[in-house]
Formats: structure tokens, C-alpha cells, sequence
């Protein structure tokens, strides 16, 4: 079997990081796989497995003929072709459209939202397999695009710990980071808000997407707090966490979200906003993790319950390898592309 992952870029973000992970299970599986990059040039480029076959397209214009025939032949190498981001899939669609290929089409699903349909998903453009990070995306899917329930499978997320890295929790130190580009939907005003209050260390990791404004109305409050600094471009959080004891999650609309599976896996405290596949499934054993109001008194007084209850550490990461091992998430994977191929 071979398999073509296929993104636009590999820029910093959470479908990014699925795709470098994703490849990298598969190719320490033994399975044929290539990557296939519209633009070339991004953070998480080095990330990918050297066992990865790397096509780059550096498509500049997304109507052009000969970049669509470029496509074609990469696509037609293959027999499944795993495309991340709705826009993706509706460009290699087209390009199959264009130029026949007998190579089978998944669209993967990170959309945390559920609208509806978009025009790329429509008519001859909807898919045909459909691959969605959790239950919800798979439920609209159904309903929504009215792809038959045999051809719309769940792939839970996961992340690949990094083994070298042992955690040791010190909670003594009232340092909490969160991480998460700076989005409206990701309320990171709130988290400003909060450690105002309370006075802890707060670092705030991220890049600037959509909305510059959003950035610079944050980063001016930031500016005037000395217990808060904001940090761009890092692309490896694993190798910082020893400097934290907490970490905090306050997007209001999810469809993992990636980084708590981050936090359960090594072991960080943390509080979270409940929403999300990851909520949904961790808590019920992580009830004191998970938090449905933005009342800032209330999150106070459940940060500091958190960092007092003996073995915190242990049940996070007991708890991701219950629900979210990389070993579990590549056997769904390959039966999944059974299904497909069958």
C-alpha cells in the first residue's frame, strides 16, 4: 500500500502537527508514504521522518493548469491519497477531476466547527471517505454531506511523546504557560485577564494568524504586566515544559484540541475550557481538568485544587494512554485505509 499525505504548508498549528506525526507512525510502520507540499519553507518541514518521500509543488497560483497536471502526477504514484484541510482536498479533487487517476481520496477533517456545507465539499466535490477528529465533525458529516456512515471514519488525535524527556512537576513555583496562536476563538484576553488577577507567571506562546489587530490588543495589555510575556516561532514546547508547573486552555470552540494531549502525556497540570473531543472523552477521568464557565474566581479556585492533589502527574498521563497512544491511533489509521482500499 501507498500513501500520500497531502497539506498545503507546515506552518506552526495543529493539523500541521498531526500530518508530521501522522507520516511518521506510518513510516516507522513499514508503509510506503510521501508528503505533498503546495508551498515549501515552514517551521515543521524538519520535523518530518526521513523516511518520508517528500514532494514539494510550490504552487503560487492555485488556477494553474500545469500545477494541477504537476499534482496529477504525484497523486496517480499512489493508491490513497490522505488530504488534510477541507481547501486541499477540494484542490486534489479537481486535479483528479481534471486528469482521471484511479488513487482514492480521504478528506481529513480538523475543522473545529461545524457549518454548513461548503461550496469545495459539494456535488462532484464531495468526498467520498471522510476521516473526522471527532464524533461531531463525523455526525455533520453524515448529515450534513450525506456521505453514507460506512465511508465516514473517527481518527481521534494523537501526539508522539518525546522519550528523552522526563517531567518533574514542582509546584511550588506558580509559572503556568498556555500555547496557542492568537485567534479570536482561542480567548486568549481571558487568560490576560486571569493572571492579572492572580498574579502568577504567565507565558503566552503563539503566532500572530488572520486579525493583526487581535495580536496587538493583546500584546499592548501584556506590555504593561510584568508577570506576563508573550513568545513567537517555537515549534518544540516539549523541551520547555520543565520550566512550568500549570498550564491553562482557554479556547471556547475545539476539535482536540492537540495540545492537551501534550500536557496529559508528560504530565503538566492543567485547566482547560470544556470543549472538544479530548474533553469529551478524558473528563470522566479528569473531571477537575475540564471547566464550563469563564468565571475568573472559579478558575482560580480550581488551579489551585489542581496543583494540590497528590499523583496529578501520574493520572494525566495515565489517562493518554488509555484513550490517545500513538499505538492505538496507527492501528485505527491502517484499518481505516483497509476499509478504503477494500
Amino acid at each position: 500500500m501507498k500513501v500520500l499525505h497531502v497539506i498545503d504548508r507546515l506552518n506552526i498549528g495543529g493539523a500541521e502537527k498531526v500530518f508530521v506525526d501522522i507520516t511518521r507512525l506510518l513510516a516507522e510502520d513499514g508503509i510506503e508514504v510521501g508528503a505533498l507540499l503546495f508551498q515549501a519553507g515552514y517551521p515543521l518541514e524538519s520535523q518530518l521522518h526521513p523516511g518520508v518521500r517528500l514532494h514539494i509543488l510550490n504552487r503560487t497560483n492555485k488556477y494553474s493548469i500545469a500545477k494541477l497536471y504537476a499534482t496529477h502526477n504525484i497523486c496517480k504514484q499512489y493508491d490513497i491519497v490522505h488530504v488534510h484541510m477541507r481547501h486541499c482536498y477540494t484542490y486534489i479533487r479537481l486535479s483528479q477531476l481534471l486528469f482521471g487517476g484511479r488513487y482514492k481520496i480521504v478528506l481529513h477533517d480538523h475543522n473545529g466547527f461545524q457549518f454548513d456545507v461548503p461550496r469545495g465539499l459539494k456535488s462532484i466535490f464531495k468526498p467520498r471517505y471522510y476521516i473526522g477528529v471527532s464524533n461531531d465533525l463525523c455526525k455533520w458529516a453524515v448529515e450534513k454531506l450525506l456521505i453514507p456512515q460506512q465511508r465516514v471514519f473517527v481518527l481521534k488525535n494523537t501526539i508522539i511523546p518525546d522519550g528523552t524527556i522526563n517531567y518533574q512537576w514542582d509546584s511550588t513555583r506558580n509559572k503556568a504557560l498556555i500555547v496557542a496562536n492568537f485567534r479570536k476563538v482561542k480567548n486568549l484576553e481571558f487568560a490576560v485577564r486571569l493572571f492579572k488577577k492572580i498574579k502568577w507567571e504567565l507565558t503566552m506562546y503563539g503566532n500572530r494568524q488572520g486579525d493583526a489587530s487581535y495580536f496587538n490588543a493583546i500584546a499592548a495589555v501584556v506590555k504593561e504586566l510584568p508577570n506576563i510575556e508573550i513568545k513567537e516561532g517555537i515549534t518544540n514546547f516539549a523541551r520547555l515544559y520543565h520550566q512550568y508547573d500549570f498550564a491553562i486552555h482557554t479556547s471556547t470552540a475545539e476539535s482536540g484540541p492537540l495540545v492537551l494531549l501534550d500536557y496529559m502525556a508528560y504530565g503538566i497540570p492543567f485547566l482547560s475550557y470544556k470543549t472538544g473531543e479530548v474533553a469529551e472523552i478524558a473528563g470522566n477521568d479528569l473531571p477537575m481538568c475540564f471547566i464550563d464557565s469563564f468565571d475568573e474566581t472559579e478558575w482560580i479556585k480550581r488551579m489551585n485544587e489542581i496543583k494540590n492533589i497528590p499523583g496529578i502527574s501520574e493520572s494525566l498521563r495515565t489517562t493518554f494512554n488509555k484513550y490517545f497512544s500513538p499505538k492505538a491511533y496507527i492501528k485505527e489509521c491502517l484499518s481505516i485505509y483497509q476499509s478504503v482500499s477494500s
